[in-house]
């Protein structure tokens, strides 16, 4: 019967072996991750010019420190009606539909540069008020007020 192995002797690659085998290996991740790079230099880069860089750095390395001063900041009890309103946000905001609301939102601000263009210094009589419903879009607007109206006070 032959002899058990007890000894194994490891292939050892000398030092600078290892160190071109991981340059080359380096160099070939960076040569195919190029743009991933440059985006990612760019993007320091503006971190960076913002002073954005500096400020998540000394976060990461006083991280216990910010975090404490956080919850202490944010345990103040002039916070605590708007964190126990947070959910209930949330909640609102799945409710919404967003497309009524850009739409709506729009609308608004055509109204609102409307407003800022023409002065204000006239002065609106009720027979100017009858004569501006046989304007389609006024007469649209207010029907829309009325019917938004209606919605609000509907039980």
């Amino acid at each position: 019967m032959a002899k058990s192995i007890t000894n194994i002797k490891r292939l050892e690659i000398p030092k600078e072996e290892q160190q071109a085998r991981d340059l080359e290996e380096v160099k070939e991740a960076v040569s195919e991750n190029k743009d991933a790079i440059l985006k990612g230099i760019k993007l320091l880069n503006a971190l960076n010019e913002t002073g954005t860089l500096d400020s998540a750095y000394a976060l990461s390395h006083s991280k216990g420190k910010a975090l404490k001063y956080i919850v202490e900041e944010i345990s103040k009890d002039h916070y605590a009606q708007m964190l126990e309103n947070i959910p209930e946000i949330v909640f609102m905001l799945g409710d919404l539909d967003v497309k009524t609301v850009r739409e709506t939102t729009a609308r608004v601000n055509e109204g609102i540069k409307e407003m800022n263009e023409t002065g204000a210094e006239q002065k609106t009589k009720i027979i100017d008020l009858a004569k501006a419903l046989k304007d389609p879009e006024i007469n649209r607007s207010v029907t829309m007020l009325m019917q938004f109206l209606k919605g609000m006070g509907r039980e």
